[in-house]
């Protein structure tokens, strides 16, 4: 597979100045951003995009704002590229904004010069790929596929606002969610560029990943039920402490899941519910997060945990409940893809290997929707993402851009 003008190019001070553009937009004072799903800072993120496409580009937007730009839009076969722009809390710079960039760049690389392509690609840009507002993740690229739910819909941000009328208020009537707002027969692939989220590359170090699969996360909302007292006038042995009963169950998900190679289970957060200094607790809230690669791992890991804070509340006098939020299947991307972008990554100058990622993405949506779907990944400078200190490798960005825009193509013939 040879494309020199793809390699000489890509410019990297152009993906550079749209990163630094993008982060400007929800820029937090600790140096992150925040740009949550349905928000104005997500759509002026998109404002922007639609500001740096050249003029020769078509655009359009679908009911539920994802948009889809193509020097063709009608054409017969497409080949889909790119992210999302919503962030979490104080997340990053790269997370979702890079694939957007990366994609960006390779179909400019396209347009700018003589190289022909195997159909023409198309840049898409998802809304809400990240749970951080409604729970809820991949929002834009499951409505796009027909796999969105009236419960989704339903799902509300911090404020008790539904998502429903988040889209409502940012000027999207959504209609029909059981079809897909995509010509699926005309996707011959997709492909999405992401930072690794992990220290796979940076401790191998090696310049791209080429994502073999997608763990998927079973979670759910987890509520300790004790009692509330005084905390001076209360005996310790007297005590339904949900607080500390919650601590306990927290160290036992840590100590379960840590006795499996391939699944991964955090608590990323924790709330006592009208807590204080001078009370005992007597009603905590925290998310679960169990991931795996494999089914049964993840579901004998699941029973462990619940088998343990069983135990440990029936010991503290407490209750525990859990509603479930999400159950989905881990995602096999496509060998034709890995092996496309094995060949596209070969004419770069970067070291590469194949990895699972441990982050769910959109382009674990469009492998469950059939279409062949690969995915690269960029290392995570000490492993750091959802962070402020989120970043990586100029180098590995221009390689990941060459990488992209060579699968775009084909060699004139």
């Amino acid at each position: 597979m040879e494309n020199p003008p793809v390699t000489e190019s890509v410019d990297l001070e152009r993906m550079q100045r749209r990163l630094d553009e993008i982060m400007s937009i929800g820029r937090t004072e600790d140096g992150g951003v925040t740009r949550l799903a349905y928000s104005k800072e997500e759509s002026t993120a998109f404002d922007f995009v639609r500001s740096e496409l050249d003029d020769s580009i078509e655009i359009r937007t679908d009911s539920l704002g994802n948009l889809y730009a193509s020097p063709d839009l009608e054409s017969a076969e497409t080949t889909l590229v790119g992210s999302h722009l919503d962030s979490v809390y104080n997340g990053g710079r790269l997370d979702g904004a890079l694939g957007v960039v990366v994609a960006m760049e390779a179909i400019d690389v396209l347009e700018t010069g003589e190289t022909s392509t195997a159909a023409p690609p198309t840049l898409a840009v998802f809304r809400g790929e990240e749970s951080a507002r409604f729970g809820c993740h991949t929002i834009g690229s499951r409505g796009a596929l027909g796999m969105l739910t009236v419960e989704d819909f339903s799902r509300t941000d911090q404020n008790d606002v539904p998502l429903w009328l988040a889209m409502q208020r940012d000027g999207h009537q959504p209609s029909d969610l059981s079809e897909p707002m995509l010509d699926l027969s005309r996707i011959r692939r997709f492909y999405e560029t992401h930072i690794e989220q992990g220290r796979v590359l940076v401790e191998s170090g090696d310049d791209l990943g080429i994502v073999t699969s997608i763990r998927a996360p079973v979670r759910y909302n987890v509520t300790v039920e004790g009692a509330y007292d005084h905390s001076g006038a209360t005996p310790m042995g007297l005590r339904a402490d949900a607080l500390a009963a919650a601590g306990e169950l927290i160290t036992a998900v840590e100590r379960v899941a840590s006795d499996t190679d391939d699944v991964v289970a955090t608590v990323g957060d924790i709330t006592a519910r009208d807590g204080a200094i001078n009370k005992v607790c007597g009603e905590v809230a925290f998310p679960l997060d169990i991931r795996s690669d494999e089914v049964p791992s993840r579901d004998e890991v699941e029973r462990g945990i619940f088998d343990e804070f069983s135990r440990i509340t029936d010991k503290r006098d407490v209750s525990v409940s859990k509603a479930e939020i999400d159950r989905s299947d881990p995602v096999s991307l496509s060998e034709s893809a890995i092996e496309e972008l094995t060949g596209a990554a070969s004419v770069t100058d970067a070291e590469y290997l194949q990895l699972p990622s441990g982050g769910g993405h959109d382009a674990m949506n469009f492998q469950q929707a059939g279409i062949p779907t690969g995915m690269l990944f960029v290392p995570s400078v000490r492993g750091i993402s959802h962070s402020p200190k989120e970043e990586t490798y100029p180098e590995s960005i221009r390689s990941a851009a060459i990488a992209t825009a060579q699968v775009l193509s084909t060699p004139d013939t």
